[in-house]
């Protein structure tokens, strides 16, 4: 296979690739112009927002009552380690340690009270969720099964990317930059199949020269006319 050839195929995958990442595109467009699933989509992003906001509280207050944990059990250790034998020392200690377990008592009620909102949170996250395969379904059947051909375009998408994966393995890095380039500056098409001694993407008939090069298919020849690369196999 000519250097030339080799491009048209890669050409190929990546065409069916823009036909599909396209016909992709049309399809989330149709299905999130759906007002339920709009909205459906807000309620579920809304749910993970608070989900995420309880979870934090939840862990900053277990960061809070394991420091607390730590304070009353330094100070339970000094009054009743045998070190500090003064007694107003002691009653000072004492009076800390009953703070400090006050103050615990109410950190746990905090910790409870998020955990419960935790729980809502992911209840409410659940049934957002729900609401949301329900409402994509509902768009779906009312836009003639969607949901089904948007997964088998997916399939079609991995199996193409793996394909194409392997045909720019063998190509030249230097043919590569170059296809890359002349396709995003040529719609896509940066390769142009010889027919009849014409350029088919342009309609021009190139020199002999150019023809008979590109038919030798050693080199990468451009069109005059259009600049794509011609391939003459």
């Amino acid at each position: 296979m000519s250097r030339a050839a080799s491009l048209l195929q890669l050409q190929s995958i990546d065409l069916e690739l823009d036909a599909n990442h396209a016909r992709l595109r049309a399809i989330e467009i149709a299905l999130g112009d759906d007002p339920a699933f709009k909205q459906a989509q807000r309620d579920g992003v809304d749910a993970q927002a608070q989900l995420h906001a309880g979870r934090v509280v939840v862990q900053n207050l277990e960061y809070e009552s394991q420091t607390l944990g730590q304070k009353i059990a330094e100070v339970e250790s000094r009054l009743y380690g045998g070190t500090v034998t003064n007694p107003k020392e002691l009653q000072d200690l004492q009076n800390e340690g009953a703070s400090l377990r006050r103050r615990r008592e109410a950190l746990e009620e905090k910790q409870f009270e998020a955990m419960l909102a935790v729980e809502a949170a992911e209840v409410r996250g659940a049934e957002a969720q729900h609401r949301l395969e329900q409402a994509e379904a509902a768009a779906s059947a009312a836009h003639g099964n969607l949901r089904e051909e948007r997964e088998r375009l997916r399939i079609a998408v991995a199996r193409l990317d793996i394909n194409r994966g392997a045909s720019a393995a063998g190509i030249p890095a230097g043919d590569l930059e170059l296809y890359m380039r002349l396709r995003q500056n040529k719609k896509g098409r940066a390769v142009s199949q010889l027919d009849e001694g014409a350029c088919t993407a342009c309609g021009v008939a190139p020199s002999s020269s150019r023809i008979q090069d590109a038919r030798q298919g050693n080199e990468i020849i451009l069109c005059g006319n259009c600049g794509r690369i011609l391939c003459a196999d």
